[in-house]
Parts: C-alpha cells; sequence; structure tokens
C-alpha cells in the first residue's frame, strides 16, 4: 500500500521505518519539509497515498488535514493515534475524541483510531517486550478496520490483540485513557507498557 505518515517525529519514524519493511511504499509529510530529510510537503503526500497516519499531537490534526484539503484527502483510510492533550497533560476536549471531529469534518475519509492508548516503543513489534498487550480499534467503515488491522499486523500485532470496539465513537473510551497511561507511566517510571484486555 501507499502510506503518507504525517509527521516526522518518534511516532511516525517507528511506524513508517516498520510499514517500509513489511513492503509498503511509505513517503512522509512534514509542514517544513525542507528540514526534514527526504519528507513531502504534507500535499503532495497525500495525494499519492491509500492510508493517511497522523502521527501529530491530536490538537493539531483537524486543522492539519483542513489545509491539505478535502479535495485531496478524499476516501482515503486516515489511521489516527494521537489524543488531544493540554501542556499540562489533560484531555484537551473532554467529552469527544479526535477522531470523531476528523469524520465530522470530513464525512469522505474512513476514519480508524488505533495504537493511541501506548507509548511509541510497544506500537512495533510489541512481544518483544511485552507478553500481552491489547490494540484497540475503532471505525464506521468495516472494509477500513480490515486495512488497518492488515497493517497493525504488519506492525507485529497479532490478530488476537487486537480487539475492534465498533463505531468510530468508540475512540472517546480510547482517547480518554490518557490521563489512566500517564498516570501509570509515572507510577512505574517507564513508558514501556500496556493496557491490555485479560479475558
Amino acid at each position: 500500500m501507499n502510506i503518507a505518515v504525517l509527521g516526522t517525529g518518534k511516532v511516525g519514524s517507528a511506524l513508517g521505518a516498520r510499514l517500509a519493511i513489511s513492503g509498503h511504499h511509505v513517503v512522509y509529510g512534514s509542514r517544513n519539509p525542507a528540514e526534514a530529510s527526504g519528507a513531502l510537503s504534507q500535499r503532495e503526500a497525500v495525494a499519492s497515498a491509500d492510508v493517511v497516519i497522523t502521527a501529530i499531537p491530536g490538537s493539531a490534526v483537524v486543522s492539519t488535514l483542513e489545509e491539505i484539503g478535502e479535495d485531496v484527502l478524499g476516501n482515503r483510510i486516515v489511521l489516527d493515534p494521537s489524543a488531544a492533550l493540554t501542556p499540562q497533560l489533560t484531555m484537551a476536549s473532554y467529552g469527544d475524541s479526535v477522531a470523531r471531529q476528523v469524520q465530522a469534518r470530513f464525512p469522505r475519509a474512513r476514519v480508524v483510531k488505533a495504537l493511541n492508548t501506548m507509548n511509541f516503543t510497544i506500537m512495533v513489534e510489541p512481544r518483544s517486550s511485552l507478553s500481552q498487550a491489547t490494540v484497540f480499534v475503532s471505525g464506521d467503515d468495516q472494509a477500513a478496520k480490515r486495512a488497518v488491522r492488515g497493517l497493525l499486523t504488519d506492525l507485529g500485532w497479532p490478530q488476537d490483540w487486537i480487539l475492534d470496539l465498533g463505531d468510530i465513537g468508540t475512540a472517546l473510551a480510547t482517547e480518554h485513557a490518557a490521563p489512566l497511561f500517564f498516570a501509570t507511566a509515572m507510577a512505574l517510571k517507564t513508558p514501556t507498557f500496556n493496557i491490555s484486555v485479560s479475558r
């Protein structure tokens, strides 16, 4: 698949590198492509993509996609691993989620929420550091969710570690797990853990 990763930080770099190893064609989109080696502008990156990964702060996702333009975004799959946080690491928008806002603003896009309950070190090859983990998936489009499940498998997630929560409304629950994540990281003094469902 052709994948555009918006963002060249730790999340985008980790996901992009692993997906490229798995055989996908990955390009990075940056607001300042001249400052990011090999990156394209965000519009250029999205224009040739099947899947767009929003590896940027959650508070910037909607505005970034608006700058790219609904005409360019079209009906592409948008994999959103973000959470909108304040500088104090509290939720920027209680009672709502970035994923739902993106789906409402861009109704043709096929938004899928995943990978937002963990540190970037767990997003790729989780079995190398954890004996059990869960990655949650939310979205309205079943075909888009199947495609994202395939990408998660390419990232190293076993199928039985992937839990489909349902429609895009369920992204509210996983995005609002962010305070629990940060409290746990402080208690454990490490971000290398995952929220998992034991059954």
